[in-house]
């Protein structure tokens, strides 16, 4: 995440040369066109700085461990043309929609101000839109649970896509309702979209942050972590 933020606000950097780098993935070695001016700079300070780094280690539980992604390394991201804020896009906007308690309009708050901070962006709060009349086919009832469950392309597709400010880097939504992608998942915690740059968050599986300082400060990190891990999505990462 770090080297997100740099390369997409380091305004002053030395022009060397463009080359090809070869990189190692999990798999193989590949040869990769480092087509950025910025990138090819930044990749010294991505070396410099790796040996204080572990490699991410794949747990018991972890998404990597059922879904087999291939993965992206720093030179595929900035060679492959990501979407990035520009001098028109440049404000993240969050859409609150569906009932939410103060303590997580509180929350809400302190994610904004956090995003803002992580991404060195605007970030601009909305107010809070009620859910409304869902249709049929973008709901269900969970079929291990019981609850009522959104999917998420209601969000992603219907929603989003027509409130999404001309000047928006990126329009994210948080909601109080569970979500699910499509009939093989249980739930989701959220989804982005890579090219429309959108993406939807439920707080529903966080926790009850009225009920002591340590519930509350878990469920606002679990908020930040899911905001800026899926925000990433929307940048292409």
């Amino acid at each position: 995440m770090f080297l997100f933020f740099v390369i997409v606000f380091l305004c002053a950097c030395s022009r060397n040369n463009l080359q090809n780098t070869k990189v190692s993935t999990e798999n193989s070695q590949t040869e990769i066109k480092i087509i950025d001016e910025r990138a090819a700079n930044l990749i010294k300070y991505k070396e410099a700085i790796a040996p204080f780094f572990d490699r991410m280690q794949i747990r018991e539980g972890d998404w990597l461990e059922t879904f087999k992604e291939k993965g992206q390394v720093f030179e595929e991201y900035t060679s492959q043309a990501p979407t990035l804020p520009t001098k028109e896009r440049k404000i993240i906007y969050i859409q609150p929609i569906g009932e939410f308690t103060k303590t997580q309009r509180d929350i809400l708050q302190l994610t904004a101000e956090y995003m803002q901070a992580f991404y060195k962006l605007p970030v601009k709060l909305n107010d809070i839109n009620p859910l409304g009349k869902v249709p049929k086919d973008f709901e269900r009832k969970n079929p291990y649970e019981g609850q009522r469950q959104i999917k998420t392309g209601y969000f992603l597709d219907k929603i989003l896509p027509e409130i999404l400010p001309k000047d928006a880097a990126a329009l994210i939504c948080f909601t109080d309702v569970d979500l699910f992608p499509d009939e093989n998942f249980n739930y989701v915690f959220g989804q982005a979209n890579l090219e429309r740059r959108v993406g939807v968050y439920s707080l529903r599986r966080f926790g009850k942050p009225d009920k002591s300082d340590k519930d509350f400060d878990l469920f606002l990190a679990r908020t930040l972590k899911i905001g800026m891990h899926e925000t990433g999505h929307m940048f292409s990462m």
